[in-house]
């Protein structure tokens, strides 16, 4: 008679298991059937690289790309000269409604990036990526952010929005050498 109930509690156990199991991959099969409906539509953005100014203040047609770049996880983090100005490229495969980015430092601290430093698609100068949103960062406009010998490295991350509602998420990573 233990015996029965002992089967009969194992097989509610694993009947409870197996059902959290098909719940689980059900809510998985889902968010990964938007992200795909998301990504055929177009509706994501991807990063193309950092450029570089040698000398502080330069134009977007005297920049320079990064050649040298590690990974953070699934981010990017490309090395150049940050102090003296760099520019982030983000190409939408479909022209979102909104495009914004916030810039953070090592320490967690997060700034807006100002829309003026936001460039469309066209309105840089930044040779073969006429179609990209590019960031300008220059960390004197971000006083409040650390950045020197104890934090090399600083975070932009874009917020794009679609005309679906959809929204997208894309960051980079930039290391002064």
């Amino acid at each position: 008679m233990d015996r029965n109930r002992v089967g009969s509690r194992t097989g509610v156990w694993v009947r409870r298991w197996l059902a959290g199991v098909a719940a689980g991959a059900t809510l998985a099969g889902t968010v990964a059937c938007g992200e795909m409906r998301q990504n055929m539509r177009g509706e994501y953005v991807t990063y193309r690289g950092a450029w570089f100014c040698a000398k502080a203040g330069c134009a977007d047609t005297s920049m320079q790309r990064s050649a040298k770049a590690h990974r953070v996880g699934e981010m990017t983090v490309n090395h150049g000269k940050v102090t003296a100005g760099a520019a982030l490229v983000f190409k939408p495969q479909k022209t979102p409604q909104t495009f914004t980015a916030k810039v953070s430092d090592c320490a967690g601290q997060v700034a807006e990036v100002p829309a003026d430093k936001i460039k469309a698609p066209g309105a840089h100068g930044i040779a073969g990526q006429s179609d990209c949103y590019v960031v300008r960062i220059d960390p004197k406009d971000y006083p409040a952010l650390a950045f020197g010998k104890d934090c090399k490295s600083w975070t932009v991350a874009t917020h794009s929005t679609f005309d679906k509602g959809t929204s997208w998420e894309a960051k980079a990573g930039l290391e002064q050498d």
